[in-house]
């Protein structure tokens, strides 16, 4: 039995690599590896409900792209060395270090990289850091454990007004009222619960 290859637009995140998964599950499929951008399938492409496929897909604000442009391809390797170094070492991610780490992975200018991301996606390659980092912060600050200014070095930021800044832009609160909303949130659910 042949595997089949897809593409996948929109996957912009470990959270989306999850929703990806839980979907094809679903619908009876076999992943054999699902990254972002990109999917195999035990499945043979004959035996798939395309239709279906694409319905739920889209229904989670993905779409299946027939065919991946050389631009397509670059801007999912670019997407996964992200949320590698956001894993890995978030310092990278600093604007001089991840230039300089991202030409050196892919073997290309930062400005050519940068310009076919922003053409490809319709948001800059800075734009999609923040973004990814930010979502990072919200992460870690609703599982409440560490304070703001761990949360801020463990993402790399140089100091917690450089996260404060770029969440309070990103989700119009501050880190402390995120987590703050996060714990009262959790908290009156426990005592709806009882």
């Amino acid at each position: 039995m042949a595997s089949t290859l897809l593409y996948i637009r929109h996957m912009v995140c470990v959270k989306c690599i999850l929703v990806v998964r839980e979907q094809l599950v679903e619908l009876g499929l076999v992943p054999l590896r699902v990254e972002l951008g990109e999917v195999e399938l035990r499945d043979d492409a004959a035996t798939i409900d395309w239709a279906r496929l694409r319905q739920c897909l889209e229904a989670e604000g993905f779409e299946i792209l027939d065919q991946l442009s050389p631009q397509q391809r670059l801007v999912a390797q670019i997407k996964e060395i992200i949320v590698q170094l956001l894993a890995t070492e978030p310092a990278a991610l600093r604007s001089g270090h991840f230039s300089r780490q991202l030409s050196q992975r892919l073997q290309r200018r930062f400005a050519y990289l940068s310009d076919v991301f922003s053409a490809t996606e319709g948001l800059s390659l800075e734009q999609y850091v923040i973004r990814q980092r930010v979502e990072a912060a919200r992460r870690l600050l609703r599982e409440g454990t560490l304070p703001v200014g761990r949360v801020a070095r463990e993402l790399g930021y140089s100091n917690l007004g450089h996260l404060s800044r770029q969440f309070q832009r990103e989700t119009g609160t501050s880190p402390t009222e995120y987590r703050q909303h996060c714990l009262a949130t959790t908290v009156s659910q426990v005592s709806g619960e009882q």
